[in-house]
């Protein structure tokens, strides 16, 4: 028997949900946006990006573009797959770093939050991209079996752009917004 571990954002969340379900102002789930100048098509902390398809009776084919699709250049691509049951990903925050991630296959939840609110997204479609702006806490979890997350990011891998603390990046978090009004 082992012990199932729990974010702080992970924990914060499942204590304020269900007033967040109760108001539908802090957690809901965002409709696919048209693919397009993605600065037209801003949310509070993320957004889904509905990417091309084209229907095929031998198999669909999606693509993604850089600066098409996704509202920056595309520097490094990895993916996750034999998530095992009830594990997560992510638990960590980039200072510069965009992200796009998509279910390629199966599903999971991504939880973002801005140190002021969290959005919670369930992706399960390989044709829909959640973008993910720099400054953003993420958790990945309930992933299917099977599933498989591909994320495309804006910079080379470099340890210096992470927040692996949940609370300093609470308090860079802070700053930044404080900088920005």
């Amino acid at each position: 028997m082992s012990a199932v571990l729990y974010s702080p954002l992970a924990q914060r969340l499942r204590e304020t949900s269900s007033a967040m379900m109760r108001s539908q102002t802090s957690m809901r789930m965002l409709a696919p946006l048209p693919v397009g100048n993605a600065d037209e098509q801003a949310s509070s902390i993320g957004r889904i990006i509905d990417l091309p398809r084209i229907p095929d009776q031998r198999g669909n084919l999606t693509f993604v573009e850089a600066a098409r699709h996704v509202p920056f250049d595309i520097k490094r691509v990895y993916y996750l797959y034999d998530v095992p049951g009830g594990a997560s990903r992510g638990g960590h925050g980039h200072k510069a770093l965009h992200q796009l991630i998509i279910a390629m296959a199966g599903s999971f939840d991504v939880i973002l939050d801005d140190g002021a609110d969290a959005e919670k997204f369930s992706l399960n479609r390989s044709y829909y991209g959640l973008y993910i702006p720099p400054m953003r806490w993420r958790e990945l979890e309930n992933f299917s079996s099977g599933a498989v997350c591909l994320v495309l990011a804006s910079e080379v891998y470099e340890e210096d752009d992470y927040f692996r603390d949940y609370n300093e990046f609470l308090v860079a978090a802070a700053e930044n917004a404080g900088s920005v009004k």
